[in-house]
């Protein structure tokens, strides 16, 4: 594979990037309808169909939309996180990483988009008044914080390295010896939708809206939660994902039909899990204080792993000679899988 990046691999890259946003876009609310079957079968209660999320969205988009002075904001900040969801669509590795050479944001940059989506969506329930706004404030705060509460993480990815070629560097590791700690800091990205408001909770989020911004709304909401997921997977299994860099055209497009039978078994898993999630009861307040507390300490736990599994510079003595260099035998595993050097 060439180093330099060429304009087949450019277009290439780039139209499988539109493939993928409008994948995820599609994919959904199949998700989130499959997580809420899943849930209710769990619970022991009828079940709508997977499909019932998009008809419901459909439904809502045919509606008149009733808009109070204050519903004009909430309507352009639903259409704001909308963009910003299928921006992070584009953004989140999906089955197959860039091409080396291709411009890519890093990790942190990636959950800065997904975080700024959040916060529009809590916009609405904000401007609502009365006590509503109390608790739209509340999932603002949660939401702002999650944020901050990340930043082992992005410590991990190292903040001035693109988020495909970190996984690249991840491709090889074993999610049960090496890539252990991405594991922990994949979970702790998956934190921030298994503790997610939803039922009525999130009902009573988007009680103001009707019509398109309904539907937009949902759609959104459907689009940054998958984002999460995905960009969770991506973290405790990087080796599912496709690598330009490992050989020809062709044997990158067989591989990226494999990483995406591949990503459609994580996701079916993530939505296993986010059934058995469903089955905590929490309050509201507590719920977010518990997403908080858990993210940052698996964060800081795959932080502190990676920091102790790497190389140390070793400390001598004044009085003490130096010692002879040895050749080393292969790189750091910090520079190796790009996380600490």
């Amino acid at each position: 594979m060439n180093p330099n990046l060429t304009w087949g691999w450019a277009i290439g890259s780039a139209l499988l990037l539109f493939i993928q946003a409008i994948l995820l876009v599609v994919v959904a609310p199949w998700f989130a309808g499959l997580t809420e079957w899943v849930a209710a079968r769990l619970e022991g209660r009828p079940a709508f169909r997977v499909s019932a999320r998009w008809r419901e969205i459909r439904h809502q988009g045919h509606r008149p939309c009733l808009r109070t002075p204050a519903g004009q904001a909430s309507g352009m900040a639903c259409r704001g996180a909308l963009v910003l969801a299928v921006l992070a669509c584009a953004l989140v590795p999906v089955f197959t990483v860039s091409a080396p050479g291709f411009v890519a944001p890093g990790l942190f940059l990636v959950c800065c988009v997904l975080v700024a989506g959040m916060l529009l969506l809590d916009l609405p329930q904000t401007l609502q008044g009365g006590v509503a706004a109390w608790w739209g404030c509340a999932h603002l705060l949660a939401d702002g914080l999650v944020l901050p509460m990340l930043t082992p993480v992005a410590l991990l990815a190292g903040t001035t390295r693109s988020l495909p070629v970190f996984l690249a560097g991840l491709h090889d590791a074993s999610p049960l010896l090496d890539g252990a700690p991405y594991v922990l800091a994949g979970f702790a990205v998956f934190m921030v939708v298994v503790l997610a408001p939803w039922g009525d909770e999130a009902e009573r989020r988007i009680a103001c809206l009707s019509g398109p911004d309904r539907a937009i709304w949902l759609l959104a909401t459907d689009c940054l939660n998958l984002c999460w997921v995905t960009l969770a997977g991506d973290l405790a299994w990087a080796g599912s994902l496709a690598n330009p860099a490992l050989g020809d055209v062709e044997d990158w497009l067989s591989a990226c039909m494999a990483g995406a039978g591949l990503w459609v078994g994580k996701v079916l898993a993530a939505a296993v899990l986010l059934g058995l999630s469903r089955l905590v009861v929490l309050t509201a307040s507590r719920r977010a204080r518990v997403r908080l507390g858990v993210i940052f300490l698996f964060g800081l736990l795959a932080w502190q792993m990676t920091w102790a599994a790497s190389s140390q510079p070793v400390v001598l003595d004044e009085g003490a000679a130096a010692p002879t260099a040895e050749p080393q035998s292969g790189p750091r595993q910090g520079s190796v899988h790009g996380g600490l050097s």
